[in-house]
């Protein structure tokens, strides 16, 4: 499997190098929802190897921008997967871990290893400090009250909402 998440690496960070809008996202974003993927996996006996990749390929369809991102994300891992030893079961799971990551899909019935993801994907943007101190730069206070609000909408695993709910508070203290 090590050589497997090697290889998933080397193919992923050459799409966020490319990441004009978040040079850093290789760094920060991805590390960070691949680390609670990981740990959530865990927790909810969720496939761990499909979500370490989910988590790993999730964004990399954002080279080219935000919208549809998670479509172009599918696509350039679905050509990679298919060279992979994994099974298609594995394979599909994954693919369907990545079109899905995005949270307009986190109220809707999913797989464990889906939840995850999309769950990763909000505590990594929460747990960003980089990403943090853009926004409260760039938003005003209204709109990163929203944002956090929002953000807790989107967390669908009791689990996630137990790391997610004393980050956010953290957050609002830090517009006060």
């Amino acid at each position: 499997m090590k050589n497997l998440i090697k290889r998933m690496e080397i193919f992923a960070e050459k799409y966020y190098h490319k990441n004009a809008e978040d040079p850093f996202v290789w760094r920060n974003h991805i590390q960070l929802v691949r680390k609670y993927a990981k740990f959530l996996a865990k927790i909810e006996n969720a496939d761990e190897e499909v979500v370490e990749i989910a988590a790993i390929l999730h964004d990399i369809g954002k080279y080219k921008g935000r919208k549809d991102h998670n479509i172009r994300s599918h696509t350039l891992s679905k050509k990679f997967l298919q060279d992979s030893k994994l099974s298609i079961k594995k394979q599909n799971l994954i693919l369907k871990c990545i079109l899905k990551h995005s949270t307009k899909e986190s109220s809707k019935a999913n797989e464990i290893e889906v939840k995850v993801i999309q769950c990763a994907d909000v505590l990594g943007t929460l747990f960003d400090n980089r990403w943090q101190a853009f926004s409260r730069k760039n938003l005003t206070k209204k709109e990163l009250f929203k944002l956090y609000n929002k953000s807790l909408k989107k967390i669908n695993l009791n689990s996630a909402m137990k790391i997610a709910r004393p980050q956010i508070k953290k957050l609002k203290l830090k517009l006060k």
